[in-house]
Formats: C-alpha cells, sequence, structure tokens
C-alpha cells in the first residue's frame, strides 16, 4: 500500500472519530491513535475501525457510542459480507461505517465502481454487518468489564 493511501485512510478515520469522540471532555488533549497493518486479506478499513473503537474504549476514552465498520462485495447481485483481498480486487465493494445503533452512515467508501442498482442491497447488507459488530464489542467490553478485579 501506497503512502498516499495510508495517508488518505488516516485522514478518513480520524474525520471519523472526531464525530464519535467527545472531545469537549479532554480540553488541550490530544488523542492519538496508531494502527498497525501486520497482515492484510482483505477489510483493511473495516479492521483498522473496529480495532481503533476498541483501542479507545479500552483506554477509558468517551465516546458517543461505538463505531463499527464493515464491508460488502457486490458479486452480480449477490452481496458478500467481509470480503477478502482476492474479492474486493475481483468485484466492487463498499465500506461502511456507522456511530452506534442508528442507519445514518459516518463513512461511506466505494473504491470500484458499483451499478447503482446495486448500492442499496450492498448499504443494507453492511448496515447489518456494523450492527451485528457492535452488538459483539458490546457484548465482549462488557464481559471484559465484569472479568476485572478492582
Amino acid at each position: 500500500m501506497n503512502d498516499k493511501r495510508l495517508q488518505e485512510m488516516g485522514v478518513s478515520i480520524q474525520r471519523l472519530f472526531q464525530e464519535a469522540l467527545l472531545v469537549h471532555l479532554y480540553p488541550r488533549t490530544v488523542i492519538d491513535v496508531s494502527l498497525f497493518i501486520v497482515a492484510q486479506d482483505g477489510g483493511l478499513y473495516s479492521a483498522c475501525i473496529n480495532a481503533a473503537t476498541l483501542a479507545l474504549i479500552d483506554a477509558g476514552i468517551s465516546m458517543v457510542d461505538y463505531v463499527s465498520c464493515a464491508s460488502t462485495a457486490m458479486f452480480g447481485t449477490n452481496a458478500l459480507l467481509d470480503p477478502s483481498y482476492s474479492e474486493e480486487k475481483e468485484v466492487p465493494f463498499v465500506n461502511v461505517a456507522v456511530i452506534g445503533k442508528s442507519e445514518r452512515i459516518s463513512l461511506l467508501l466505494c473504491e470500484s465502481r458499483l451499478p447503482l442498482d446495486r448500492l442499496e442491497t450492498a448499504l443494507a447488507v453492511s448496515l447489518s454487518g456494523c450492527h451485528s459488530l457492535r452488538e459483539l464489542m458490546d457484548k465482549e467490553v462488557r464481559a471484559h468489564g465484569k472479568s476485572l478485579k478492582y
């Protein structure tokens, strides 16, 4: 992945989290999240956004709600949730991020040509994936919180 693409990715993730974080609670503070890509087999945006969400929660940073992201590829009229790298190279796909349980899309990236008549299906599947991820993250965070000994 080239440096320009990584910078663009960083800017879009930064803008997404500026919307989700309660920054007014942290005056004169810089919140810096570093994401290291160890391996990639598709779903890079989704993995980075979901990992950043969990890292911020673990650090105790106040947020409006969970930020969850899912990608969906369209193979003909079939929607494929969380495509692999090779699937992303072959078929058009979208990345969708939402904050909380809303249907309001906070991030939509379509890096290849996707026919407009298939966009609605891709968005519906991505939103469903985002909501499932949010519920899973919430369940795991609560379980981890209960397991902590104070």
